[in-house]
Parts: C-alpha cells; structure tokens; sequence
C-alpha cells in the first residue's frame, strides 16, 4: 500500500511497518525542539517560563508612560518610539523560541492589576512591536483583541468561538504567532492548553499510517461571515504542509466541521473524518498537551505553525468588572519560514514579515482598547 502526501511519494507501508522512501525527507522534522510532550515540559517550567524583575517591569512602564505622553496612535507603536533596553535580548530570544525552539513562552510579572486598561495595552502593544508586525483579527480591522465572553451563542455560526465561555477546541490562528495578556481570570476553568502539531503527527505516523495522507490532503474550513468580496465562504486547505522543508500546520476542527454546511465545500471522506478524530484523540490526551492557568499579568506567545492552542469551558463570575479578560495579538515574525501557496486563501499576502491576519474590502485598522 503506498502512501502519497501531495504528489511525493514519503512511506511505504509493508507487512504493517512504515518505510521511509528515499525521496523524502520528512521524519527528521518530527524530532525538532517544538515536537515535545506536555507530561516532559510540565517538569520544566525553566524552559518557558521567564519572570520579568523589577527592573524589566520599571523599563516597560517607562516605556509605555513615554509613548502615552507622545499623543500617537497605539496603532504606530514600534520599537522607535517604545524603546527598551536591557528587555531587548529577552524578547529577541522569544522569536528563537518561538520559530527554533519549543514553540511558546511565558513571560510573567506584570503588574496589570495596577494599571488601566490603555496603560496595559500599551506595554503589551509595546513588547509585541518587537516580536513581530501586529495584524489585523478580524474584518473590523482589530489589531487588539479582547478575548472574553460576550454572551454570544457558541452555535452560531456567524460567532467565533472565543467570543463565548465554550470550550475552544485545538485549534491554530490565522498568523504566524498569536500573543495573549490575561488582565482577569475566570471564577472557574478558562484554563490554556497548548500542543505540537508535529508530536501528534508523529503518534499517527508511528500507530496510524494508512490516515497520513488524508491530513495532508485539502479540507474546507468555515470562514465564519468574515469573507472578503469575491472569496467563498470557505477555505480549501491541508492540515498539514510540506513546503521548502518546512512542516506546518494549519487546524480548526469546530470551522472544518461548519463548512460542511455549504454546498461548493469539499465533502469529507470517511478517511479524513477518521483521520481527524485520531488527531482530536492524541491532542487530547494529557501525556501529549501541556496545561497552564494564565494569571493576571500574564503574556503567553505560541507558534501557529507548530503548535494548536485551546482553552477550556469556563464558568465566570457575576461582577462584570471581575469577569475573565484577555488582550490578544496577531503578530506576522521577520525572517520566518516560507509558507506554501495554498496559504494565500487563509493569510493574504504571504510576503514573511508583513503576512496573516483577516482583511476584507472594507477594513479599516484600529486598536480599540476599550470594548
């Protein structure tokens, strides 16, 4: 039985053994830094974790206290006019982390309970400006997101999933990196969970080889009412990419499900369906993702192209002004990976440094940081 991913021929399955094929190169990959097991990195929070000093924190509050007194727009925070000094090194080892390395860090310490709400943007626009370009979240043009829950109905499908208190599922974002600041935390659950796309991968490849070639095959994806003019309301993309010796991922089960409803969408086949519930399985289970509660003054950067985030269910309080809040970014790195063309349906332009995001005809960019 051959196995074909595109149109390369990558393993051979014979007398129930996967062989590589001499013409591919793509198991290496699947032993990288950003393919670890949660129950591994759970022990070491070192690796992840950085905890800004006072020092850190009296930088970026005079950084952000400089740029409030110059009057611009939040929008055209930058590295010029949000100046660092000694936080410079920490947050250019935060892009090796995120494009080299395990794929996330936790940056913890801030004081936000402390701050207001434009004061709090600003420092988190501020550190994200060196990270990379802010992009916009949505057709309104959000380069800030506020991830909370409005009482909206999850089965809606004119609603994002982050917009209620649901369980998200494992899922990616339409940008190199999404960024997160936790100004509040749910009175229950709302807890962040965090996955490679390549150890799952590898766990089908080793116990389930007849299913890789449907994850690499095009499946359609729900835009969710957020469609330019001329697009259709669907994406028709891979879960997985091979490109340029790159592997990436790309994944919503939730939107590929919805798609379904419309008519043009590709149909999935019996093996994709099966081939998708065995990536749910491993993503679920607790040996393979790493669990972490977000607190208050808490910044969680995660790669989309190596690794799926979700959050769980959340029950939230009844004061509105305790009520779990989280602050979001979209940023698009310098000097990232190539991403294949099938990509443009999803992330616009593809050009590195300045790709990703949600943009129709009629977005105009903003930053509203009251919502």
């Amino acid at each position: 039985m051959d196995i074909f991913v595109g149109s390369a021929e990558i393993y051979r399955l014979k007398r129930g053994k996967l062989m590589q094929q001499p013409n591919f190169d793509f198991l290496p990959k699947l032993d990288e830094a950003s393919a670890w097991r949660g129950v591994d990195l759970q022990k070491s929070e070192d690796l992840w974790t950085y905890e800004l000093s006072k020092a850190d924190v009296r930088e970026l509050e005079k950084a952000a206290s400089e740029f409030l007194l110059s009057n611009k727009p939040l929008g055209q925070i930058s590295p010029k006019n949000f100046v660092l000094n000694r936080l410079v090194k920490i947050l250019k080892d935060t892009q090796r982390h995120l494009k080299d390395g395990i794929g996330f860090r936790l940056i913890t310490g801030l004081p936000t309970s402390s701050y207001s709400a434009e004061f709090a943007a600003t420092i988190f626009c501020g550190i994200g400006s060196y990270i990379g370009l802010a992009r916009s979240q949505n057709a309104a043009g959000h380069l800030l997101g506020h991830v909370r829950d409005t009482g909206a109905d999850v089965k809606s499908t004119k609603v994002r999933v982050y917009q209620t208190n649901a369980r998200q599922t494992f899922h990616t974002d339409s940008a190199d990196v999404v960024g997160l600041l936790c100004l509040r935390e749910a009175k229950v659950g709302g807890d962040s969970m965090l996955a490679s796309s390549l150890t799952a991968l590898k766990e089908i490849v080793n116990n389930r080889p007849e299913l890789v070639k449907a994850l690499f095959e095009p499946v359609a994806y729900d835009r969710r009412g957020e469609v330019a003019e001329g697009q259709d309301p669907f994406l028709s993309i891979p879960v997985y990419n091979w490109y340029k010796g790159f592997l990436s991922c790309i994944y919503h089960r939730t939107y590929i499900n919805s798609a379904q409803r419309y008519e043009k969408a590709p149909k999935l086949t019996e093996c994709q369906v099966e081939a998708l519930n065995e990536l749910d399985r491993i993503l679920e289970d607790p040996s393979v993702h790493l669990k972490m509660r977000l607190k208050p003054g808490d910044m969680q950067f995660v790669y989309n192209h190596c690794l799926l985030h979700d959050r769980t269910e959340f029950v939230d309080w009844e004061n509105a002004e305790k009520k779990r809040h989280l602050l979001r970014l979209w940023l698009s790195l310098p000097e990232d990976r190539p991403l294949p063309p099938v990509y443009e349906q999803r992330y616009g332009d593809l050009t590195v440094g300045n790709r990703g995001g949600i943009l129709t005809e009629k977005t105009v960019l903003k930053v509203p940081v009251f919502e």
